[in-house]
């Protein structure tokens, strides 16, 4: 039998209506930077990456703060996959078939990287929500994918799975932003490491317990 999700039982009345509130927001911000902002793989400007995690923080917290968790709504994961399926996945093969990969490796690495990678993170965490998980933990999945992807990890990997020599240096937006240009090899496995505690202690945080007394919405699952 379900019960209510305490956030619908919360003493403060704003805590049910976090969650459409923030997928609004999400949808503006997601809407902003897809139309207002140039699709290229560098940063022309750190407000332009501040927009983006903006918008995705948004709607983490849309996901997060759902309130109505039941089984009985899986049908709602089958609208990411009508997009992944009917949309960014025959988007990505093209630049592989079409060989525009190269033509137009912007586009393709917005697609790849600022779409189908987020919709995966997005839609996990919407399984894990739906299906009777807390908030707290729901939030600290979304944040693990994001900083795992933000860690320089993919761009390691990059050179080592792939059948391509070992460059001397690595050439990253994300991780130019802290180190203002780029960096050796072992300096991008350095600034992954330096990550891992990061995650850590992400997970380890009592989120639940925090969201619970800011909400008012009384005892629930502990982080």
């Amino acid at each position: 039998m379900n019960h209510p999700d305490p956030l619908l039982n919360a003493r403060r009345p704003w805590a049910a209506h976090i969650w459409w509130i923030a997928l609004a927001v999400g949808a503006a911000g997601f809407a902003f930077v897809w139309l207002a902002t140039p699709h290229t793989r560098d940063i022309e400007a750190a407000w332009q990456l501040g927009a983006r995690l903006l918008a995705f923080a948004c709607l983490c917290c849309a996901i997060a703060f759902f309130p109505w968790v039941t089984p009985r709504l899986h049908w709602l994961l089958y609208v990411p996959f009508v997009f992944l399926t009917g949309y960014l996945i025959p988007r990505i093969s093209w630049f592989y078939y079409g060989d525009g990969a190269r033509a137009q490796g912007d586009s393709f690495y917005t697609h790849l990287y600022l779409l189908l990678y987020p919709g995966i993170v997005l839609t996990a965490a919407a399984a894990y929500r739906i299906g009777g998980g807390s908030p707290g933990r729901c939030l600290k999945i979304m944040a693990s994918g994001v900083l795992i992807v933000f860690s320089g990890f993919l761009d390691v990997m990059w050179q080592v799975v792939n059948p391509v020599a070992i460059p001397e240096t690595i050439d990253a937006p994300h991780i130019n932003l802290f180190t203002g240009g780029p960096i050796s090899f072992g300096g991008a496995i350095v600034f992954t490491l330096v990550h891992v505690p990061i995650i850590v202690g992400i997970n380890l945080l009592p989120l639940d317990r925090w969201i619970e007394r800011l909400t008012g919405a009384g005892a629930g699952p502990r982080r």
